[in-house]
């Protein structure tokens, strides 16, 4: 039978099963349209269409709670048993069905986006809808009356690596425990890791908050791990999708608007010594160095103040001596520190937002094509001019929030919800 795009209003009085709209009407008729309108789980064949629904059925119900799914989103989505059905109601019966397959192996590939860590901003999976789309569409096809290779395509689709199945393992040994705060924290990783693995990048960072720590993976596996600051809960780092574009060494840095009307500005009505303890520059809107004793700090407020200010470069910099610039659309970025004790604490939750990394010269030499000059680094060079370092090929960074976590070692451990986000 071919099968054309048939409304749903199209199904006669002769249908036996509820129907719905479609989650992916256009992803279905592409599919169909690649199929040549022929239908997939309605037909006779090899094996029959009511071999091919048992086994999509049956990977519904005893994968889909193993991977961190949802067993009753897939099974919802599928029309009841229905016979006897006219041309019109088995053309909508088996898109259904179809809709339901492309939901969960999209799912499988790329972890569900309702279960993952929610982002803000994300400026990297958009760029592989279509592609990620044709390729579950080009396994589905291939799959067409065998129940073998429909069985065949979960092992495609789900990640080898060892770090996923360690939280895959833990989830199923919680799932017989019945803790179902550790299988909801292990569900949300385990489809963070299906995002992040499925782009096959060379090279990308995972940033999780919750564990304060930063994986740089290489070839999907970690070849660096360090500890980090994350912002405090009044202050929470946000959660986002970015590149890393280029490192700066000797950066400035320049106040954010919050901190200098509500942090120093208080100060500098009482006594501008502040500004010289911070190594501060007052900084117009042109850019240029204003004499802070030329102006008339009582009448500033945090309203009319038309100034920023900006710490002067060097080891005592805030920022430390280097800066990884994100494109991401928040002002916040991965940097040394000139604290180092806050890495030896064990709830390092302590910034304004940004992320300050414990070994920023081992990362910028991973990402850069040239080694740092470390003693360039060392030498705390008074007045050094910023020096911009192009990344060449921008790395992926995803800023997660994840409370259980594969250590690289085999274990997984679990965070406290320092944001109350779960």
């Amino acid at each position: 039978m071919i099968l054309c795009a048939v409304p749903i209003t199209a199904v006669n009085a002769q249908q036996r099963f509820a129907v719905r709209p479609l989650s992916n009407p256009s992803w279905v008729d592409a599919f169909y349209r690649q199929q040549e309108g022929r239908l997939y789980w309605s037909r006779s064949g090899i094996e029959t269409g009511d071999t091919m629904r048992s086994e999509l059925v049956r990977i519904f119900k005893e994968n889909a709670v193993f991977q961190g799914l949802d067993s009753l989103k897939y099974l919802s989505m599928l029309p009841d048993t229905a016979a006897d059905l006219d041309s019109a109601a088995i053309q909508v019966y088996d898109r259904m069905i179809t809709d339901a397959a492309l939901s969960y192996f999209m799912d499988l590939y790329r972890g569900d986006p309702k279960t993952r860590t929610k982002v803000g901003s994300d400026e990297i999976s958009g760029k592989y809808e279509l592609s990620d789309r044709q390729y579950i569409t080009d396994l589905l096809y291939k799959a067409s009356n065998s129940s073998a290779r429909l069985r065949e395509m979960v092992q495609t689709l789900e990640p080898s690596q060892p770090l996923y199945l360690t939280l895959k393992n833990e989830l199923q040994t919680q799932l017989e425990s019945g803790d179902r705060k550790k299988v909801a924290s292990l569900a949300i990783s385990l489809n963070n890791f299906r995002w992040f693995l499925h782009f096959r990048f060379q090279h990308f960072m995972v940033v999780n908050i919750a564990a304060a720590s930063l994986c740089y993976f290489e070839q999907d596996s970690v070849k660096l791990t360090m500890r980090i600051v994350a912002g405090k809960p009044s202050t929470m780092t946000p959660r986002f999708v970015t590149y890393c574009n280029e490192v700066i060494l000797y950066p400035y840095w320049n106040v954010p608007r919050s901190i200098a009307v509500n942090e120093i500005l208080p100060f500098c009505r009482k006594n501008l010594v502040v500004l010289e303890v911070l190594r501060m520059q007052v900084i117009d809107s042109k850019g240029a160095v204003v004499d802070p004793k030329r102006l008339d700090w009582k009448r500033f407020t945090a309203k009319n103040f038309p100034y920023r200010f900006r710490q002067s470069t060097g080891c005592d910099n805030a920022l430390g001596v280097i800066k990884f610039n994100l494109t991401s659309p928040y002002s916040v970025y991965l940097h040394d520190t000139n604290l180092k004790s806050a890495f030896k604490e064990a709830k390092r939750y302590l910034s304004h937002g940004c992320i300050r990394i414990e070994k920023p010269l081992e990362l910028a030499n991973e990402i850069l094509d040239d080694k740092l000059d470390e003693r360039f680094l060392n030498a705390s060079i008074k007045g050094q001019q910023p020096v911009t370092k192009k990344v060449g090929k921008p790395v992926p960074v995803f800023v997660l929030y994840m409370t259980a976590d594969d250590a690289a070692n085999g274990t997984v451990n679990y965070f406290e919800d320092i944001y109350n986000l779960l």
